[in-house]
């Protein structure tokens, strides 16, 4: 059966291939497919019915494409139609009629919206993704089922035939990044789930193997399990897929309990994720996770003091610990009786000091905790000291646990991540940037690491600190080497020529983008402008995409899907931390926002010339109300400008488009219209203005000379730049994101200042 299903699978294949130039035949296909099926969406609803029996990576499989693709489905679970009917496990429900077969399923809801590609963008792929839904089935499936239902008697040969379709995917996976595209198929989901249940419900094959043998294997297997964790079972439900009145539906987590994502069974079975070394405690994001399951075991936690209580005159401590892997403390119950070194808990100095603590996890009674440490042992590590004798004494610790003001927190930055601000706002800063790196890999993108020193201005403001040795601590200002004009010689400095710091690294991701398509570059930028405005900072970090043979609209899509990734990714990593700064700093609305960009509901568009006609109507009704109410085509928007537009206007990120000119750089592709615009475009953000800035290139060699002329710029210093359009030049955009802004909107934090580690502006470099 195996062999039959590939061989009609190749052969489908061969028949594609030689028709091949046809892909304008398929697109014409797809479009009409995409009319019939968004009508067909229109008027059908669809639910999808699951036996009681159904295991797990069954129903995983079907939602997840359900998911990917964009089809909202009821789901009908413990269906008592389906109970006794072993080949019936799964049912979707059409007004055409019911598609039995997972397998089935899956393909009438890939095939139901084409635009989205779960079923591959040609023949070719649609062949190749059928041929590995026939393998999950034929090579993966039956052995998983057949150890589910007959347990060891078949274990060894069914893990044979796992380890054997390991092999395989590893040597097919090394040239590639997913199965049948250069992005998630049906296939990918199929295979995954399927192996999902071998590696982690069955322990079919060994960690280590898969570590050091299939590591092509590894990497495409936890990519695709990250994008999947909510339907396997390891994250919240997704919102698209909605269960039906009396559906099985998770229970709240219990009060006290760390509100963050379950732990995953996957890194437990397969270890892959697990630190490569051994830990000495117990992270309390995990202890917390498990709530009452974990009560009776002995745990050695680590962390740093919160603050302490005493009761029965001293003989009992409630010590509230944090480690800073989770914003939830563990209650630490020491007494006189039964903890072994109990006195040094005195001599620590109380908040600030860092403990180690060995007891058994028990029950709590008290309010708000559903577990608390009944400590065996406590090991001061370090307590807290101060003043000129360097005594024990919690007065001493600058953020004891009470309310701290942000001026107080930033003048203590080297503190700032011990308070629940801070650490809530790095924790939400790191699924930002994972989530930035996995969405590109996921894209193909590859990264570039552009250098920091330059002698190019890439934005042409001439705001750059410069770089120089000619000012040693020793020298003088008669030592600096002058020119016949007085001027500064730097052909005596170190790089021989005037540089200075980045202020973007956009012009050198440029050049691999002309050379290998889709490329970015995520790092720190500087810029020596004296503003002390809360948005802005001399050294920030940007996110800056290029890609070949794309334009304006290409780069806003992408920006758009970048933007809808993380905001999801941070909402589903970090719900804890998230749901603290709804509470008090984003007045009850952050949670809501968040959830509202992440939506399927596509972003606004307005040219900048409608946008300006737009305001001028609106600041024409009471111009008082307005800082700067002179607005005309040609005006650089303010934030109050770009905020309208965004909360008033369109209710939603809007990208503002076709900008003049002469406020935009001097690289953006010029338009043909009588406007004198160029096709650059910003995405304005409720609450916050404008997050994205980007534009398509000026490819043109002739353009973009006379443009760098016209900045006042000399083209000498971009000789290389201007080298791409010599060779090959091809239509590309790209844009930056402010990712300090971005962290700024998803913490609902006002001041940049407050979402860098050690901010950097004018009169401050401390730290």
């Amino acid at each position: 059966r195996v062999w039959i299903a590939r061989g009609r699978a190749e052969r489908s294949a061969k028949r594609v291939r030689r028709a091949m130039p046809a892909e304008r035949v398929y697109a014409t296909a797809l479009t009409a497919r995409s009319v019939k099926a968004a009508e067909c969406g229109s008027r059908e609803s669809l639910s999808v019915q699951f036996a009681a029996s159904t295991p797990l990576f069954k129903r995983a499989k079907v939602l997840i494409v359900a998911r990917l693709a964009g089809v909202a489905v009821q789901v009908e679970e413990d269906s008592a139609e389906l109970e006794g009917a072993a080949s019936r496990t799964c049912v979707l429900v059409t007004k055409e009629g019911p598609v039995t077969q997972s397998n089935a399923v899956v393909r009438y809801l890939a095939a139901l919206r084409p635009e989205a590609e779960m079923y591959g963008s040609s023949h070719y792929e649609e062949a190749v993704v059928d041929e590995w839904l026939e393998m999950s089935v034929m090579e993966l499936e039956v052995a998983v089922m057949a150890v589910m239902e007959h347990g060891s008697v078949v274990r060894g040969a069914a893990k044979a035939d796992v380890e054997k379709a390991c092999k395989a995917l590893d040597a097919y996976l090394a040239t590639r990044t997913y199965l049948a595209s250069e992005r998630t198929t049906a296939a990918d989901v199929a295979v995954v789930c399927a192996l999902h249940a071998a590696f982690t419900e069955l322990a079919l094959v060994d960690p280590k193997t898969l570590v050091q043998h299939y590591a092509h294997l590894v990497r495409w297997y936890l990519t695709c399990r990250h994008a999947f964790r909510p339907e396997l079972g390891e994250e919240k439900v997704v919102s698209s897929v909605a269960p039906k009145t009396g559906g099985s539906v998770a229970p709240p987590p219990k009060a006290g309990g760390s509100v963050a994502a379950k732990p995953r069974p996957a890194e437990d079975a397969l270890g892959l994720l697990k630190p490569q070394f051994a830990r000495s405690r117990t992270r309390l994001k995990e202890l917390l996770a498990r709530g009452e399951s974990a009560v009776g075991a002995e745990v050695t936690v680590k962390g740093w003091v919160r603050s302490v209580r005493e009761a029965e005159k001293g003989r009992t401590n409630f010590v509230e610990l944090n480690d800073g892997s989770c914003l939830s403390s563990i209650q630490v119950v020491a007494s006189k009786a039964s903890t072994t070194r109990f006195e040094t808990l005195k001599s620590s100095g109380g908040a600030g000091a860092s403990l180690a603590v060995t007891g058994e996890v028990v029950a709590s009674m008290g309010k708000g905790q559903a577990i608390e440490v009944r400590a065996r042992s406590v090991t001061v590590l370090g307590p807290t000291r101060g003043g000129e004798n360097r005594s024990v004494g919690a007065q001493y610790y600058p953020l004891a646990k009470k309310f701290h003001t942000a001026d107080h927190l930033r003048t203590h930055a080297h503190l700032r991540p011990r308070s629940r601000l801070g650490s809530a706002v790095v924790r939400v800063r790191h699924a930002l940037a994972f989530a930035t790196h996995e969405f590109f890999n996921a894209q193909g993108f590859l990264y570039i690491h552009t250098p920091l020193i330059t002698a190019a201005d890439c934005e042409g403001a001439g705001e750059q600190f410069t770089v120089t040795t000619l000012l040693a601590d020793e020298g003088k200002p008669a030592d600096v080497p002058l020119t016949a004009t007085g001027a500064v010689d730097y052909s005596k400095d170190f790089f021989g020529k005037k540089t200075g710091l980045t202020v973007s690294g956009q012009l050198n991701v440029e050049t691999h983008a002309v050379s290998l398509a889709d490329c970015y570059t995520f790092g720190p930028t500087f810029r020596a402008e004296n503003s002390h405005t809360t948005r802005h900072l001399a050294e920030f970090w940007m996110i800056e995409p290029e890609m070949a043979f794309a334009d304006r609209d290409d780069a806003q899509a992408n920006a758009e899907k970048l933007l809808k990734h993380v905001v999801r990714a941070a909402l589903d990593d970090r719900p804890e931390d998230l749901a603290f700064l709804d509470k008090f700093y984003g007045g009850g609305t952050l949670l809501a926002r968040l959830e509202a960009l992440a939506a399927d509901e596509p972003f606004a568009r307005v040219s900048y010339a409608d946008a300006v006609d737009m305001l001028r109507a609106e600041i024409a009704k009471d111009p008082s109300a307005w800082q700067f109410p002179d607005v005309a085509f040609g005006t650089d928007l303010a934030t109050e400008h770009e905020r309208w537009l965004a909360e008033t206007a369109f209710g939603t990120c809007v990208f503002v488009y076709d900008y003049p000119k002469s406020i935009k750089a001097f690289y953006m592709r010029d338009n043909d219209d009588p406007l004198d615009t160029v096709a650059a475009f910003d995405l304005l953000a409720p609450g916050v203005g404008e997050l994205v800035g980007g534009s398509q290139r000026e490819e043109r060699l002739d353009a973009l000379t006379r443009k760098i002329l016209d900045a006042g710029l000399d083209p000498d210093d971009y000789w290389w730049y201007l080298d791409l359009r010599k060779f090959g030049s091809v239509p590309h955009a790209g844009y930056g994101l402010g990712f300090d802004r971005l962290v700024c909107y998803v913490t609902a934090q006002d001041n940049i200042r407050d979402v860098a580690a050690f901010p950097r502006y004018p009169g401050n470099a401390a730290f």
